[in-house]
């Protein structure tokens, strides 16, 4: 399970940063996306996906969390 750093960018863009691949890509929906449960699926613009248990909050970014590669 590699450790994600997720950011928002100047444009507002949230961005994913996997260090192991040294990948910085834009992420293009994440399947849960309230206040109240954020997580779950992210796609990003290169087409790869990640999974995150959903968490019972949105963090706060920027933030580093473990996902599991889809």
């Amino acid at each position: 399970m590699p450790e994600v750093m997720l950011r928002i960018n100047e444009q507002g863009n949230l961005l994913c940063y996997v260090a192991k691949k040294d990948l910085e890509t834009v992420v293009q929906a994440v399947e849960f996306d309230q206040e109240d449960r954020w997580g779950g699926t992210f796609h990003l613009a290169n087409g790869e996906k990640f999974y995150l248990d959903p968490l019972p909050a949105k963090p706060r970014i920027p933030v580093t969390l473990r996902m599991r590669k889809l």
